[in-house]
């Protein structure tokens, strides 16, 4: 028998895992918690101390370089916007043509010509075949496109027709003039209602262009020669601007606007006269240049005579010359636009964004007349037994489409 106390002291070891039924899943358990663990540890710790590593700037200073400064973090970059269509962005741009497009209607006349704008006001001429078969422009028209409400004005004649009348605030010009050519140059006085003759023609129709209180023409004066004329209506002078000699120019009419006259002074030549100053300048295209005009910034012209083959096209102020469009019959230049017109359509082109709109609807010819301000005046001569005068606003179509929706 052994010692009691020996007894006492002995522990009991602790069982073995190997070899118990337990073992196989207590090893299982042990390995899911080191590998958690040692996953856990890898993102809390190790993860962002190696984003910090890549972002830190480069250690060059083994190098003989300091370490560089990281510059400021840069605003997040904006969404680039889509590139605007050209002139979607337009009150004209899906507007019903059919609600805007207003007749001009002088029934008791056959025949209308030698339009232009002053305003919000057209003038023309309009008259009626005589019994040898010619024409007789024997009235001068004034339509205010706002009022909608047409003005006869009776302007003396001695010959039988009223062509090209200007008007402005105090003036309006015209020519007398007769069927064979020749006439004489008129203006009314709008204050005193006083009509005086200012010059007589032997030749030709000449074109009149009014500029404040001057009026300008180019006339043939002789078999080769033609003038450019300027005459001052407060005192009736008149001087002798410029002499053509053996050129095309004086088929070509002179135009004033924006305080500028521009006019063709030779083959391909374009000459501009500031009515200001009294400066001049010439410049040549290489190609020809015929019924220039201006709004003082911008100076169009064609590029033939009326023809399928003519080109419109503009210097802008940058100096560059643009063409708006092949075969152009004719144009005028409106604010901030060019309104032209082919053998049968009219159109506008807006000179901020280039963007054409066709003004001419669906089954209709139409001829180009005139334009000016925020106008653009044609013919509709789908039918040709009367003359169809139409015209529309290029930018404010309020009072149209409210009076419209009053109807």
């Amino acid at each position: 028998m052994g010692n009691p106390e020996q007894k006492k002291k002995k522990r009991r070891r602790p069982l073995p895992l190997r070899g118990t039924r337990f073992a196989p899943l207590l090893q299982a358990l042990l390995a899911l918690v080191l590998v958690g663990g040692g996953a856990a540890a890898f993102v809390l710790l190790a993860l962002p101390a190696m984003r910090g590593a890549v972002d830190a700037p480069a250690d060059l200073s083994c190098l003989g370089f300091r370490t560089p400064t990281p510059s400021p973090t840069a605003e997040p970059a904006a969404t680039p916007l889509p590139t605007p269509v050209p002139g979607t962005e337009r009150s004209i741009y899906g507007v019903d043509l059919a609600r805007v497009q207003h007749e001009i209607l002088v029934g008791e006349y056959q025949y209308a010509a030698d339009f232009s704008v002053y305003g919000d006001t057209v003038i023309f001429s309009a008259g009626n075949y005589t019994s040898d078969g010619t024409a007789a422009f024997i009235r001068a028209i004034l339509y205010d496109t706002r009022a909608r409400r047409a003005e006869y004005l009776p302007l003396n004649v001695d010959y039988k027709s009223i062509r090209f009348p200007r008007l402005n605030d105090r003036w309006i010009v015209y020519l007398d003039a007769a069927n064979a050519g020749g006439g004489k140059i008129r203006v009314l006085d709008r204050r005193t209602k006083e009509n005086r003759i200012l010059k007589t023609v032997h030749l030709g129709l000449p074109v009149l262009t009014l500029w404040e209180d001057t009026v300008f023409w180019v006339e043939r004066t002789g078999t080769n020669r033609d003038k450019l004329f300027g005459c001052d209506l407060k005192t009736g002078e008149s001087v002798t601007l410029e002499l053509f000699s053996g050129t095309d120019a004086g088929i070509s009419a002179a135009y004033a606007g924006g305080g500028k006259l521009v006019y063709v002074s030779g083959p391909g030549t374009l000459k501009t006269l500031d009515l200001t100053t009294g400066e001049t300048r010439e410049d040549h295209f290489g190609l020809t240049v015929h019924d220039p005009k201006t709004d003082g910034r911008i100076t169009a012209f064609l590029t033939g005579y009326h023809g399928e083959d003519t080109s419109l096209v503009y210097v802008d102020e940058s100096g560059a010359l643009i063409t708006v469009a092949n075969g152009v019959a004719d144009f005028a230049l409106a604010d901030g636009a060019i309104v032209f017109g082919t053998l049968d359509r009219t159109y506008v082109y807006f000179l901020d964004d280039r963007a054409t709109f066709l003004l001419t609807r669906a089954k209709e010819s139409a001829m180009f007349l005139t334009a000016g301000g925020d106008l653009a005046v044609w013919m509709d001569v789908t039918w040709r037994d009367r003359d169809i005068i139409e015209y529309m606003h290029l930018n404010d179509f309020s009072q149209d489409l409210t009076e419209e929706g009053e109807k």
